[in-house]
């Protein structure tokens, strides 16, 4: 029912690896090349996504400080992000 009501519907393709790996630099100026081709390759997310988990970075940055590492970090919120942590679920829409 809820789809029956959009008249029109757009798909919106994910980012390649290249175009993800941009986005992460953009959104976290300290990241480095290298961690963020790492996060590019391994997780497949939208702009959206990887703009949520710079935001959760930069909140705990500033309640808890900057870790050392922040590779790990960041792949910890990126599981996190996830939608299905491994769990099958039913696509909606297209």
């Amino acid at each position: 029912a809820f789809e029956r009501r959009f008249l029109y519907k757009i798909r919106f393709d994910k980012p390649d690896a290249t175009v993800r790996c941009k986005i992460w630099q953009q959104m976290i100026p300290e990241l480095n090349a290298s961690d963020a081709a790492i996060l590019a390759e391994h997780f497949d997310f939208s702009g959206g996504q990887i703009e949520n988990v710079a935001r959760k970075h930069a909140i705990n940055s500033i309640l808890y400080g900057t870790a050392d590492e922040i590779l790990p970090v960041l792949e910890s919120y990126c599981r996190c992000e996830q939608l299905n942590n491994g769990v099958m679920r039913k696509r909606i829409g297209f």
